[in-house]
């Protein structure tokens, strides 16, 4: 009797969890389908004519394929001036640098703080968890005052200063990489020979940079869709998100329709959907595992 009792109840556990499963994946297909689903609206006005827009249903598939509205944004939509080209070739320039400084010192400060221990080391850790809860609102009057006062307003060195603090989310989690990272092989490189500056380029870089790819890639996401940044200290470098806001004011005034908008829309996500497409297991696989076991 113990023995059916206890098979009943495997399969009553079974059953449960298959539901369960099946009620969570039931779940998660509608929240993808509430994602992609305004994309693929937004993509599909994007299409369409500003009369076909304005007198059809905005549900209605486009009747006719108007793709020069593409071409439209790349080479007449403007917002100060600067062109969907120029905002473009802004923030790659942004993207490239500020996640290559932000990612170099974040790794740098974990590997030092991590690899090299003082009095008072352990502290900065905990600095880092308190920075990041301090809210950007909060300290908003006091940086744009400093970006005056040194001279870095609205200039390209504003986001690139201010890039290499070495804290931050990459600088916690490559924190738990280092601290995790066998120092066996650093210590073969120093009985070799090999300085502390060889060691970390050439040893510590290399092994870590997994980790690293991946922090780089969240951020340099984040960086391309920046709009504080642009709109409060570089309003004259003009990026693609602050020029989507700039060209949304000027359809407020109808010079331009709704699938154009549309149109820039689309050419400013579609780059990061592609990369995050791409790298997306990367991603996943390199920040939720805590680093190689020393």
């Amino acid at each position: 009797m113990a023995i059916k009792t206890n098979k009943k109840n495997k399969i009553k556990i079974a059953t449960s969890a298959r539901v369960a499963m099946w009620i969570a994946f039931g779940l998660f297909v509608i929240y993808g389908i509430s994602l992609v689903y305004p994309l693929l609206w937004c993509f599909l006005n994007s299409l369409k004519g500003r009369e076909e827009f304005m007198q059809e249903s905005v549900w209605a598939l486009p009747k006719y394929w108007y793709i020069e509205n593409w071409w439209y944004c790349l080479t007449s939509m403007e917002y100060h001036e600067v062109n969907i080209l120029g905002m473009f070739g802004n923030t790659i320039f942004f993207t490239v640098s500020c996640t290559f400084l932000s990612t170099f010192f974040s790794a740098a400060m974990a590997y030092i703080l991590t690899k090299y221990p003082f009095p008072g080391s352990k502290a900065f850790y905990s600095v880092a968890f308190i920075l990041m809860m301090v809210p950007m609102v909060g300290n908003t009057a006091t940086t744009y005052r400093l970006a005056h006062e040194t001279h870095l307003y609205n200039t390209y060195l504003w986001p690139l200063v201010t890039s290499c603090g070495g804290f931050g989310m990459g600088f916690v989690l490559l924190y738990g990489f280092f601290k995790n990272l066998s120092w066996s092989y650093a210590e073969a490189a120093f009985i070799d020979g090999a300085g502390h500056f060889r060691v970390f380029f050439n040893i510590m870089i290399p092994m870590a940079m997994p980790a690293i790819g991946a922090i780089a890639i969240q951020g340099a996401i984040g960086i391309w869709n920046d709009y504080y940044t642009a709109y409060m200290y570089t309003p004259d470098k003009v990026t693609i998100a602050l020029g989507l806001y700039g060209i949304q004011s000027q359809n407020d005034y109808g010079k331009i329709s709704y699938p154009e908008l549309f149109s820039a829309m689309m050419l400013t996500t579609i780059p990061v959907i592609v990369v995050y497409a791409c790298a997306q297991k990367f991603i996943i696989k390199n920040t939720t595992v805590g680093g190689i076991k020393g």
